[in-house]
């Protein structure tokens, strides 16, 4: 088994195995639990693993940078809102959470 790729979340991974089992490539994810269990500790285990088998670990890297081009490129690409830090102390004044904005997406 080779580790293809890794992710700060359990969700990112499964996103990630499932496009790799639409390109026939059978995926694991390695520490999926310990890191939804104890988050925190999340970046000192390094992730989430997405492993392969030894004979699809080219395929599997191709795909990984071709996935991550798409999300990046992709017709809808994710930016992070950088009003949060105002976000959250107005929700902290008027005691509702308004952290429901999540992400935006830019138009073309």
């Amino acid at each position: 088994m080779k580790t293809i790729a890794t992710f700060p979340t359990p969700e990112d991974a499964h996103l990630f195995r499932a496009f790799l089992e639409s390109q026939g490539i059978e995926a694991v994810l390695l520490d999926e639990y310990f890191v939804q269990l104890f988050w925190q500790y999340s970046n000192a285990v390094g992730g989430v693993r997405v492993t392969v088998d030894e004979q699809d670990a080219a395929a599997a890297t191709e795909a990984y940078h071709s996935y991550m081009a798409a999300l990046r490129d992709g017709p809808y690409p994710v930016q992070p809102i950088r009003a949060w830090p105002a976000v959250a102390l107005v929700s902290l004044l008027i005691g509702v959470p308004l952290m429901l904005f999540g992400r935006h997406t830019r138009s073309k």
